[in-house]
């Protein structure tokens, strides 16, 4: 599975675990990289469910993403029902992830 893959699967699973049941479909590229990883600083700010999440150098990368969160992220983040957080910042960042998603 390539990083690209592995981040588009961490980024639906934070849609879903925020109670978008039906993810993020994306494509993945290191714009919506620098989104999600926006998306992530603001969430750990509000949520301590992402406390332990590492803080990317600059700006995220796919490869960050990949490498610092993987899978393990997406078992840990499944069924966790405390990241009302995430909705907040899913609604505001949402349209901006999707227009980097498609080179806007």
């Amino acid at each position: 599975m390539s990083d690209k893959d592995i981040t588009k699967e961490i980024i639906s699973e934070f849609f879903k675990a925020a109670g978008i049941t039906h993810g993020w479909q994306g494509n993945v590229n290191e714009k919506v990289a620098a989104v999600f990883g926006t998306m992530l600083e603001e969430t750990r700010h509000c949520s301590a469910a992402l406390a332990w999440v590492p803080r990317p150098t600059g700006r995220a990368t796919i490869s960050w993403i990949a490498k610092q969160l993987g899978r393990s992220f997406i078992r840990d983040i499944q069924g966790k029902s405390s990241l009302t957080c995430a909705k907040t910042v899913i609604y505001k960042w949402r349209r901006e992830l999707d227009m980097a998603s498609v080179g806007i």
